[in-house]
């Protein structure tokens, strides 16, 4: 038996503890960076998006011998003059029910008062229901024409912002995939540069598949609740189409701000209740049939991202870019899917995001 002391063991550390903790301290500054830089960050995302939901026109145009940059210039300004028109047929609807607003909801909250006085009575008396009604229509009078005044301040706002993403968009589609080449070539060697090429256009196939069809099924529940409003009589039909097109790319949180315009709507145009209920069901079947039949038989396993993947992306983006953010947040998230499933650091964010 020998004198030497036991050896002293080092002391446990977890592997790959630095790595993670490398790994946390990247992901909180990124998204600080992406919240910060909100401003500028958020038109070339939509650029991008943007480019990729318009890449198959332009590849269609190519085609037919055509160049890059002419069927991009087609293809974007087109897209451009469309939503423009669209727009322009929507301006009138909006302010008329903008400038009509003070007068329904003094109506709704009259068929309130008589729905809700019989319960209120029991803890107040009729004569404080009757002073917070007036001063709520009061200040509905007062309010209003400031908010047309913010309408109008924030869509100006915005035309700097519609004009970057316009044109990031088509140099985008312009360049067609030189972009895509140039990234690839960042990384050393050829395998390397031939992965992250391969990684790039599984990402604008899966995402530009999802926009085209998410976008042709929205327009279509536009379309039918826009011709559902008409057939009840809710009028301003062609304003609660448009907002159903629209909200319908925010999961959950945009049918049900939806189904609340139409209800105020329905609420503010008809005398009789049962009359009233007629609209906002009539897009609850076109809101049901969309999501439970046409959207997986469309989609299917296309989309490669579970429901609650869906939710907390929604949560995330709405939380860091506001509304935008909301809009786009199922298509960042099914981009994030992909490139997770092709980096082996990032394989079991992947998996936790897959379907």
């Amino acid at each position: 038996m020998s004198g030497k002391p036991d050896p002293v063991e080092p002391p446990y550390i977890a592997p790959n503890a630095s790595s993670a903790g490398t790994i946390v301290i990247a992901v909180m500054i990124t998204i600080g960076a992406l919240r910060l830089g909100r401003d500028l960050l958020l038109p070339v995302v939509l650029a991008i998006l943007l480019g990729l939901l318009l890449s198959a026109p332009v590849r269609g145009l190519r085609r037919w011998r055509i160049p890059e940059r002419v069927g991009a210039a087609l293809v974007v300004f087109g897209a451009l003059g469309i939503a423009i028109g669209a727009g322009a047929l929507l301006v009138n609807p909006a302010t008329q029910w903008i400038s009509q607003s003070p007068r329904a909801i003094q109506k709704i909250n009259a068929k309130l008062k008589g729905v809700t006085q019989p319960i209120a009575k029991l803890g107040e008396t009729a004569s404080q229901m009757g002073t917070v009604s007036t001063s709520d229509a009061a200040s509905v009078k007062i309010e209003a024409p400031g908010l047309v005044e913010r309408v109008t301040m924030q869509g100006l706002q915005a035309i700097p912002v519609i004009l970057s993403v316009v044109f990031l968009t088509y140099f985008l589609l312009a360049s067609g995939p030189m972009f895509r080449r140039k990234i690839a070539k960042i990384y050393p060697g050829r395998h390397d540069a031939a992965r992250l090429e391969s990684i790039l256009s599984e990402i604008e196939l899966v995402t530009s598949t999802y926009l085209a069809t998410t976008t042709m099924i929205n327009s279509v529940v536009g379309v039918l609740t826009a011709t559902a409003m008409w057939a009840v009589g809710v009028p301003n039909w062609p304003l609660w189409g448009a907002l159903a097109a629209v909200m319908n790319f925010i999961p959950y949180l945009g049918p049900l701000v939806t189904v609340s315009a139409i209800s105020l709507a329905s609420f503010a145009t008809f005398d009789q209740t049962s009359h009233a209920m007629i609209a906002p069901a009539l897009f609850l079947v076109i809101h049901l049939t969309e999501t439970n039949f046409v959207t997986p038989t469309l989609l299917g396993r296309r989309l490669p991202v579970n429901t609650l993947a869906i939710f907390m992306g929604l949560l995330f983006f709405g939380w860091m870019w506001g509304v935008p953010g909301a809009v786009i947040a199922v298509p960042l998230t099914v981009v994030l899917k992909v490139a997770c499933d092709h980096l082996p650091a990032l394989h079991d964010v992947g998996e936790l995001l897959g379907n």
